[in-house]
């Protein structure tokens, strides 16, 4: 009996909670042209998305950075007790293989294109990372897996990949203290912005290297096709 009208009385009340706020007006939207100029000034490069992840909201993108890298580590540590794969099936058909490396090659084009400018145009640093990332699984797609791998231990991607995290928390430490180059410069030009162009190139690097380690060991450990 009592928790029948329990029932009664908490059902309504429920849905009277989830349903007043919708009867509460919103506040007055600010003023986007300030807000816009505002970045304009603080950041000196066209493209407002950089200034707010490398410049006013840089504590989450150091957030996000740390988060990446951990996901990496992440990787490894569950993967160092597994046996690696004897046999790695891959694509073998020339028509397929040739379009994999050409989609690699162009995929790694766009991502110098993304780093390079990405405080200028459309992109930055994780789109650059994503696109070199893409570029590397199509070539391990591809069959190009020993060579990736030669390629990778060869020249140390690993210490590369933790040196890049390593230098982008210190500019970012000095970024927030208020320390480097002013954001001066010419308006659109690559040297403008003060650290965001190279904080754009070190993610980049963080994210393609991390990328390459990851899908690096998902093939090796669990195989491809």
């Amino acid at each position: 009996m009592i928790a029948g009208v329990l029932r009664l009385v908490y059902g309504p009340a429920a849905v009277l909670l989830c349903l007043i706020p919708l009867a509460v007006a919103l506040p007055p939207p600010p003023d986007v042209a300030a807000t816009v100029t505002e970045l304009l000034e603080a950041g000196r490069v066209p493209n407002l998305v950089a200034t707010v992840i490398l410049y006013t909201r840089l504590y989450d993108t150091v957030g996000e950075v740390v988060v990446f890298t951990l996901a990496s580590i992440g990787v490894r540590w569950i993967f160092s007790g597994d046996s690696l794969q004897r046999r790695i099936r891959v694509l073998t058909d020339a028509p397929s293989v040739v379009l994999c490396q050409l989609g690699a090659t162009v995929c790694a084009l766009v991502a110098v294109e993304l780093a390079l400018r990405g405080h200028l145009s459309p992109g930055g640093g994780f789109a650059a990372g994503v696109a070199g990332g893409t570029a590397i699984g199509l070539l391990l797609i591809s069959g190009s897996l020993r060579l990736v791998d030669r390629f990778y231990t060869r020249y140390r991607a690993d210490l590369w990949e933790k040196g890049a995290v390593v230098v982008f928390l210190l500019l970012a430490f000095l970024s927030l203290e208020g320390l480097g180059p002013a954001m001066g410069g010419r308006f659109g030009a690559i040297a403008s912005g003060g650290w965001i162009p190279l904080l754009n190139v070190l993610v980049a690097l963080k994210v393609t290297l991390g990328s390459w380690a990851m899908v690096q060991l998902l093939v090796r450990y669990r195989g491809l096709l």
